[in-house]
């Protein structure tokens, strides 16, 4: 499949679960920051995504990238996680594509 295809589909599969245009989504273009996307919601886009790719998401660290669905408990941990790890990092839509082509997940450079 060629990245041309890749990207169509994985901007396919964004515009049905976040109601995004696709032509708002470029490779730049970064999930939670500018599609505001976190909580619950990332867990439902990658199970999408991997239905269609097959990603092995082993070794992806969720709170590395994004905020639990808030409640007690979560901003306890928030607080906990963000001083000994720091500030969240970003997943580009061009990181996400390199991810469908190799088939299993690994850290942004």
């Amino acid at each position: 499949m060629s990245f041309t295809d890749r990207f169509n589909q994985l901007a396919a599969i964004l515009s049905n679960e976040l109601g995004v245009q696709t032509k708002d989504i470029t490779l730049d273009t970064r999930l939670r920051e500018d599609l505001k996307i976190d909580g619950d919601d990332v867990d439902a886009l990658f199970c999408k995504i991997t239905e269609k790719f097959g990603i092995d998401w082993q070794g992806f660290i969720f709170y590395r990238y994004f905020h639990e669905e808030p409640h007690l408990f979560s901003l306890l941990f928030e607080c906990y996680y963000r001083q000994r790890h720091g500030t969240l990092k970003t997943i580009t839509i061009s990181h996400l594509l390199f991810v469908t082509e190799r088939g299993v997940w690994f850290e942004p450079s």
